[in-house]
């Protein structure tokens, strides 16, 4: 059942039947409304044309009286009407005297009409309907008004009214059972080349990203392969980055996990306590790199999860760049460095996830402290520029090249220089984050002369 309802063959063929039906029904009445009007009308006029010729028989005697000179037989004859009750009525309009008769048509009509024009009324008799055409005839010598009336049930007419209805109907409805079956028969062929793309992507393996051809389907949907060909390649280019991410990150774990293997059996080996000792330093070294190199990857991890609509609030970027700044003053202090902030108080906010954004700007903080020239400056500022809330983080270090510039964001990447330890994920992370939030990340350096990492925000409301 929800198949049936949720099919497009069988949503359009519907909906086509319904508009059909109600073609149909309006058709129908339309016919039969004509074709009971023209049938009356023909009707009418062989009736009246009986009136005329009654008329026509109509005459003085020597008396001057109204006669009737049409003999039985013919006057049977010309009111003779197959499974009908005809009457009619020949009256003097000069002493309202009927002349002749065979039955009851009523009072007479109000107004005669005019000489030799037709004219027609409905009246009931003995329980029956009827339907009378009069006219008035003057008769010559004399000029006496008469009026004749030939009635006669409408037996005929009601037939000839529902053979009407009843054909137009069964027309109708040939029609729409005939116009469904093609657009059953026409949508199903219409939709046959969907088979071949369902098809086509059943037959493929799950790392078969290739895009479909948008000219097996038809032009109506191929808006809809051109959108399922972006998501695929979208979906392509990131298992490949994630692909390459996790081989990545293998490689970087698996040195720590190597050191910390040689120094457990060197360890092992050792007689002297001292040389145990040093072994055992390393293992923690190489213990306490992996786990950060581990944090680091799970907070890229979340970085890349993270749906800015669904995981923002209103954080302000003023008090964590503070509280960034505390948890930093140990190193800052152990490579002699002076850390500080500038900038604006409270209200900077931004929207967004706050402990990524601790993240973001921690790293940074900790990429200008470790790499940093020991002895120098590194400046924290937060402030507000019209509709944006900029975040600035800046060192006297040794800068980076131009070259290395275009690099440093890269996962894993570590220039030549920069000490051991250092997992490369840091300002991958710093980008990762910004660009969640629509942040624009740039990045200014000069060899020997420092860094300075600026990033724009879009402020609450923008």
């Amino acid at each position: 059942m929800t198949s049936r309802r949720n099919s497009l063959r069988a949503s359009l063929t519907l909906r086509l039947a319904v508009a059909l039906a109600v073609i149909g029904v309006f058709g129908t009445i339309l016919a039969y409304v004509l074709g009971a009007k023209y049938a009356n009308l023909a009707y009418d006029q062989a009736l009246f044309d009986d009136v005329t010729t009654l008329a026509a028989q109509i005459s003085l005697d020597e008396r001057s009286s109204i006669q009737v000179n049409l003999p039985t037989a013919a006057l049977k004859w010309l009111l003779s009407d197959e499974g009908e009750l005809v009457v009619y009525r020949v009256t003097d309009l000069r002493s309202g005297a009927i002349v002749a008769t065979n039955g009851d048509l009523g009072a007479l009509p109000n107004d005669a009409g005019v000489s030799g024009q037709s004219a027609f009324r409905e009246v009931t008799s003995a329980g029956r309907h009827l339907r009378v055409a009069y006219m008035r005839h003057v008769i010559d010598p004399g000029d006496l008004p008469v009026l004749v009336e030939i009635g006669e049930t409408t037996g005929k007419r009601d037939h000839m009214a529902q053979q009407i209805l009843g054909g137009t109907a069964l027309f109708m409805a040939a029609i729409v059972a005939v116009a469904v079956s093609l657009v059953w028969r026409g949508v199903a062929t219409a939709l046959a080349p969907l088979k071949l793309i369902e098809a086509e992507a059943a037959q493929r393996s799950g790392t078969d990203l290739q895009p479909l051809d948008p000219l097996h389907g038809p032009e109506e949907i191929r808006g809809l392969i051109d959108a399922i060909n972006r998501l695929m390649a979208r979906v392509s280019s990131v298992m490949e980055s994630q692909s390459h991410f996790i081989a990545n990150a293998a490689h970087q774990l698996r040195t720590p996990l190597a050191g910390l293997r040689l120094q457990a059996q060197l360890a092992a080996k050792a007689t002297h306590p001292e040389a145990m000792r040093a072994s055992l330093a390393e293992v923690e070294a190489s213990a306490a790199r992996a786990a950060h190199l581990i944090d680091q990857i799970l907070v890229l991890s979340r970085a890349e999860a993270a749906e800015p609509a669904s995981d923002g609030q209103a954080i302000d970027l003023a008090i964590i760049a503070r509280q960034v700044i505390e948890r930093h003053l140990a190193l800052a202090d152990e490579r002699g460095i002076d850390l500080g902030y500038e900038g604006g108080s409270d209200n900077l906010e931004v929207q967004g996830n706050e402990i990524l954004f601790a993240e973001l700007l921690g790293n940074l903080v900790d990429n200008a402290l470790r790499y940093g020239r020991g002895g120098g400056r590194v400046t924290v500022e937060v402030r507000d520029v019209g509709y944006e809330v900029v975040l600035v983080v800046s060192d006297d270090g040794p800068g980076f090249a131009e070259a290395a510039r275009a690099q440093v964001f890269e996962r894993f990447y570590r220039p030549d220089s920069s000490p051991a330890g250092g997992a490369g994920l840091g300002l991958a992370i710093v980008r990762e984050i910004a660009e969640r939030y629509r942040g624009r990340l740039v990045l200014e350096s000069t060899p020997g002369q420092g860094s300075r990492f600026e990033i724009r925000f879009p402020g609450i409301g923008a």
